[in-house]
C-alpha cells in the first residue's frame, strides 16, 4: 500500500523536528562564584528566585556540611546563603529536601551527620525570613519513624504531606512507609502488607499528575534494579519492574515530568555510571538514552532538579574518578527517548537505509513497526560483534527515527539490525572520519 504524498511530507517534517531536538543534549554550564566539591547533598528548584538550592552533603574531606548554596539560573552564579540567627539543623548528608511552594520554603528531613549520627528531625527553611525552624525534633519515639539516613521521600505541596520509604540505621535497613503532615505536625505509619523489600540510598519522584510515589533502585546486600509505585490515595504499593531494565545502582538521580515519564542518570553499581534511562509508566518500559558526544563524567551522589517551565534538568557535583563541583544541563527533557514520528500505522515491518551514508559522526535510522511488541535495534562491526544497542524495549505500532552518534567509534563499515517477533532485517552503513 502506497503512502500519500501529504503523509510523506508530514513524516519528513517530524523527522527533521525530532532530529533538531535530539541534537540538543548535555551541555556544561559555565558558572561563576565559589562552591565546594559536594556529594550526597540534596537540591530543590526555587521557581520564585529561578535558582537551584543545594543543602548539606559531604565535602572533599568527607565531612558533613550544614551550608546552603544557591545557583542563580539567570546569570549562572553560585553564592552561599547565610541563615539569619536562631537554631540550625545539624550538618548532614543523604537527607531529603523538598520545595514547599505554598510556604515559599524548603522542607528537610533525616540524614547522617558527624560520627555516624543519624537523624529523624524535620526542618523548614523560609526563603522570606531566610531562617530555619524545626517542625519535628530529633529522637526515637513511639509512632515516629526511627532515626535513619538514605531514605527516599516525596512532598505534596497542597496537603503539605511528606511520604517516605525505607532507609538505614545501625539497626539495619527498613521497609516501612510513613507520612508526615507538615501542617498539623503529625507522623503516621502507612506500611502495607505488600511493599518494596528493605533498602537504602534509593531514589524517588512524585508523579503529581498521577498521584503516585515512585522509587527506584537502592542498596541492600548489593545494588538493586527494581522500580515500585505507591498510590498515595491508599498507600498501596505495586512492583512495576519490566524484564528489560537498567543495570542495578544506588545514589543515582531521578526526575519526573508529566505523563508518567521518569529519567534516571548516573549512580553507583559495580562502578560509577553516567548512563541515562527513561521509564514510561504508561507502557511499563525502560529505554536507554544515547547521551551524545558530550556527557558528564561518571558519578554518584550528585544532585539534580527538573525545571518544568524550562523543560531542562540540571545536575551538580558528585563523585566518580574524582570529586566534582561541575554543573551540567540537559535541555528539552520531554523530547528524550524514542517516540513514533507520525500517527500513520504501517502495514508491514521495514528497516530504512540510514542517512546520510557515508556519515560523520551522526546518522539517522528509520524503521516501521507493524505490531506492538519487543523491538531491538543494534549496531555491529565487520566481525559481527555487537558494539551498541540503540533500542531494546517494548514499542507500539508506528514509524520511528533514531540517531546513532558514532563519535567514539573508528571509521569503517558497520551493520545495523532490527528484530521484532519473527521479523529481522539488517543493512550496511559507512562511518568516514
Amino acid at each position: 500500500m502506497g503512502i500519500p504524498k501529504h503523509v510523506i511530507f508530514i513524516v519528513l517534517f517530524y523527522i527533521v523536528l525530532a532530529d533538531s531536538v535530539l541534537l540538543t543534549q548535555w551541555s556544561r554550564i559555565n558558572t561563576s562564584g565559589s562552591v565546594p566539591h559536594l556529594k550526597n547533598a540534596s537540591a530543590i528548584y526555587d521557581p520564585l528566585g529561578n535558582r537551584m538550592i543545594v543543602f548539606g552533603g559531604r565535602n572533599a574531606a568527607g565531612e558533613p556540611s550544614d551550608m546552603i548554596w544557591s545557583l542563580n539560573l539567570m546569570n549562572n552564579s553560585w553564592m552561599q546563603i547565610m541563615p539569619n540567627g536562631g537554631p540550625n539543623p545539624h550538618a548532614r548528608y543523604t537527607h531529603n529536601l523538598h520545595y514547599h511552594q505554598n510556604a515559599n520554603a524548603m522542607i528537610m528531613w533525616s540524614g547522617q551527620g558527624v560520627s555516624s549520627a543519624v537523624y529523624n528531625d524535620v526542618w523548614k527553611f523560609s526563603f522570606a525570613s531566610n531562617s530555619w525552624s524545626q517542625l519535628w525534633p530529633d529522637g526515637n519515639a513511639s509512632g515516629v519513624p526511627l532515626k535513619r539516613y538514605g531514605t527516599a521521600s516525596v512532598f505534596e505541596p497542597v496537603s503539605g504531606m511528606i511520604t517516605t520509604f525505607a532507609g538505614f540505621t545501625t539497626n539495619g535497613r527498613f521497609d516501612d512507609t510513613w507520612t508526615f503532615d507538615a501542617v498539623n505536625i503529625l507522623w503516621q505509619d502507612r506500611t502495607s502488607s505488600v511493599h518494596p523489600p528493605k533498602r537504602c540510598l534509593h531514589s524517588a519522584v512524585y508523579a503529581n499528575d498521577l498521584g503516585r510515589f515512585v522509587i527506584y533502585g537502592g542498596q541492600d546486600t548489593g545494588p538493586l534494579d527494581d522500580i515500585w509505585q505507591c498510590t498515595l490515595s491508599n498507600y498501596q504499593w505495586a512492583n512495576i519492574t519490566p524484564a528489560i531494565k537498567p543495570p542495578a545502582r544506588f545514589w543515582n538521580t531521578m526526575i519526573y515530568y508529566s505523563g508518567g515519564n521518569i529519567i534516571i542518570f548516573g549512580g553507583l553499581g559495580t562502578s560509577a555510571r553516567n548512563d541515562m534511562w527513561k521509564y514510561r509508566m504508561s507502557e511499563n518500559s525502560w529505554e536507554y538514552i544515547n547521551p551524545g558526544s558530550s556527557v558528564p563524567a561518571a558519578r554518584w551522589g550528585h544532585t539534580a532538579v527538573y525545571i518544568s517551565s524550562q523543560d531542562r534538568m540540571i545536575i551538580f557535583g558528585g563523585e566518580g574518578d574524582s570529586l566534582y563541583k561541575d554543573t551540567w544541563q540537559y535541555n528539552n527533557v520531554s523530547a528524550i527517548g524514542i517516540e513514533p514520528i507520525s500517527n500513520v500505522i504501517p502495514d508491514e515491518y521495514s528497516l530504512e537505509q540510514n542517512y546520510p551514508n557515508p556519515f560523520n559522526p551522526v546518522t539517522n535510522i528509520g524503521f516501521r513497526i507493524a505490531e506492538s511488541g519487543s523491538v531491538k535495534l543494534a549496531v555491529y562491526d565487520m566481525l559481527g560483534k555487537e558494539v551498541q544497542v540503540l533500542v531494546e524495549q517494548e514499542l507500539r505500532q508506528g514509524i520511528y527515527n533514531i540517531q546513532w552518534d558514532a563519535g567514539s567509534f573508528p571509521s569503517g563499515v558497520y551493520y545495523y539490525q532490527l528484530s521484532s517477533g519473527s521479523f529481522m532485517q539488517a543493512k550496511k552503513m559507512i562511518l568516514v572520519k
